[in-house]
């Protein structure tokens, strides 16, 4: 037998070591994709930890837009050392509204256009190649992340208003003007209605459920159009059941009168869309506070007779209407808003009928009696106008100053210049009272006297009942000024949440300037200088020369006391406003994928 042709025939059939060539003609491949392997697992981890230090850039930077450059290379320098390099940085704004395409919510803007709450950043690094170089000319692959930071900061706010302090009958005859009907509310209605507060997010869920206006976007409703009834039944759904049932007969009373619910609260940017409703239910309001939102949408124009007890020595009786005149612009009872949102109140004025003791003047000379006296009174106070002019997220310390505005009273007519309210003795048209800035031109002379005349001469008696005097007088108060409120960190802290501003004790010092000799005009009625002659005529000249001074010195005390009265019953304060913070919204700094 051949040994060597054997040999080779087992040579043939052994299959041992077979694994050993497969595996080193496969190493070239393996090792390739190992090292692929290497290299991909290394750009995932430089790519996340590159889109970590972008987060955390984007979100540094959006704390403070005014500083987003400065303070994204700070946060770059801390978190990624060198190696990132800032490729781009924008600032804008960005909408959390599900009914805008996500790829159009961010709008970018340029530096100092209000409105900025986001920030992106695009950070960009060379990676470096291991083992993968061995198959490429290339070294190190470029990478970059995109990151998206938002935060948007809001404040909302209230502004005294004459209707802020009605007692119970002046808020119920103010309802029953404005709803055509007649409503009734305790002293104890009004006290249960004031306490039971309640987040003015539920109010708008039940409204918008109520008026079904099946927006995928929660804060619509805020610029939708509803009415009073629906405002009403909205509210009665999200009280308690003892104020719940107070509301009751209102419910029934409102009317189907348009009414926006930005008369409630206004001033957001509804297309904040998610961030609107999340601030909006941050506001607490109480159900009284809805009520006086519905009046300021539907004034009473027509006057609402204000019920005073009066009890002033010298004064016999007293009638006063007030009135409203419209805003200078649509406002709501509260205002939400970003930088540049503004709160207006409207003017008031008062028509003020009183009736006092003619014994207040005194002698009036030989055979002259005064019969009658009554002062026709128009007060018109301007209305106030707050603007949110900053307000930051930003900054920890207890001196911080996180919202600053702008307030002052609105102008009255231009002939009463720069002053906060205006005084007239006299009569205005009628339609001045219901809106409109009055006109101090159109004032005219007001039966205020009746004098009845008894001579007794050697050959006639000269008798005269019913002589009527007139008079007219116009003086303006206080001037206007702008002044700025700012609230700090601590502040909010500590709730010193109301500010007075523009405050002055006008009223006084007001009448007595109305009744002064150099303002105040007096005549004797036309028509009636006939019945003067040669006799009455001079006993008149007499009256007219000494009434001026009397009036000042003994009706202007009174006549004070009945309108300080007044203003305290309606809530108002000459020359002052009162602005509230009711809330610093400042949403979490947030992540946008």
């Amino acid at each position: 037998m051949n040994i060597d042709a054997v040999f080779l025939r087992q040579f043939h059939r052994d299959e041992s070591g077979a694994v050993a060539v497969i595996v080193a003609l496969l190493l070239v491949v393996l090792l390739g994709f190992t090292a692929l392997g290497v290299d991909v697992a290394s750009l995932y981890r430089d790519r996340a930890r590159l889109q970590a230090v972008g987060d955390l850039t984007a979100m540094s930077a959006v704390a403070a837009p005014d500083d987003a450059t400065a303070r994204a290379s700070k946060a770059m320098a801390r978190n990624g050392g060198e190696k990132p390099e800032l490729n781009r940085l924008q600032l804008g704004r960005f909408l959390r509204n599900p009914e805008i395409p996500p790829q159009d919510r961010f709008l970018p803007l340029s530096a100092g256009t209000p409105g900025i709450n986001a920030v992106a950043v695009t950070l960009g690094e060379r990676a470096p190649l291991h083992f993968a170089k061995i198959f490429s000319d290339e070294t190190d692959v470029g990478l970059t992340r995109r990151s998206l930071a938002i935060r948007t900061g809001a404040v909302s706010f209230s502004l005294g208003s004459h209707i802020a302090r009605l007692d119970a009958a002046n808020l119920s005859e103010a309802l029953s003007g404005s709803f055509g009907t007649s409503v009734s509310l305790s002293a104890g209605d009004v006290d249960v209605l004031a306490d039971a507060e309640f987040d003015m997010g539920d109010l708008l869920v039940a409204l918008d459920n109520l008026t079904g206006i099946g927006s995928r976007n929660p804060a619509a409703i805020l610029e939708a159009e509803t009415t009073a009834a629906d405002v009403l039944t909205a509210l009665q759904s999200v009280l308690p059941s003892g104020a719940a049932g107070i509301l009751g007969p209102i419910v029934s009373a409102a009317p189907d009168t348009s009414v926006p619910v930005a008369s409630l609260v206004g001033g957001i940017d509804v297309d904040l869309g998610l961030t609107a409703a999340e601030f909006a239910s941050e506001i607490e309001i109480s159900p009284v506070d809805v009520l006086r939102s519905l009046l300021g949408a539907n004034p009473v124009n027509h006057g609402l007779n204000l019920g005073l007890a009066v009890q002033v020595p010298g004064v016999l009786d007293t009638s006063v209407q007030l009135s409203v005149g419209e805003p200078p612009a649509q406002s709501g009872w509260i205002a939400l808003g970003e930088e540049g949102v503004q709160l207006h109140r409207a003017a008031v004025r008062l028509h003020s009928n009183t009736e006092l003791s003619v014994s207040l003047l005194g002698d009036l000379g030989l055979g002259v009696t005064a019969t009658a006296l009554h002062l026709p009174i128009y007060l018109e106070a301007a209305g106030a106008t707050a603007t949110l002019e900053q307000m930051t997220c930003a900054g920890t310390d207890p001196a911080d100053v996180v919202a600053r505005f702008r307030t002052g009273p609105t102008p009255l007519h231009p002939l009463n210049g720069t002053s906060v309210a205006a005084l007239y003795l006299g009569e205005l048209p009628g339609n001045q009272m219901a809106g409109g800035a009055i006109d101090p031109s159109t004032l005219d002379f007001a039966d205020f006297l009746n004098l009845s005349i008894r001579v007794n001469l050697l050959l006639v008696n000269i008798e005269i009942d019913g002589l009527t005097l007139q008079a007219r007088s116009h003086v303006a108060l206080g001037q206007s000024q702008e002044q700025t409120v700012d609230y700090t960190r601590d502040d909010i802290a500590n709730g010193r949440m109301t500010r007075h501003f523009a405050s002055g004790d006008l009223l006084s010092t007001g009448v007595q300037s109305l009744l002064s000799p150099q303002n105040t005009e007096l005549r004797v009625k036309p028509g009636q200088q006939g019945l003067l002659g040669e006799v009455v005529g001079p006993l008149i000249a007499n009256v007219l020369a000494i009434l001026p001074e009397r009036l000042l010195a003994s009706v202007a005390g009174p006549l004070d006391s009945v309108l300080n009265g007044t203003l305290n019953a309606a809530g108002l304060r000459l020359g002052e406003g009162e602005l509230t913070l009711t809330g610093h919204h400042c949403e979490r700094v947030q992540l946008v994928r």
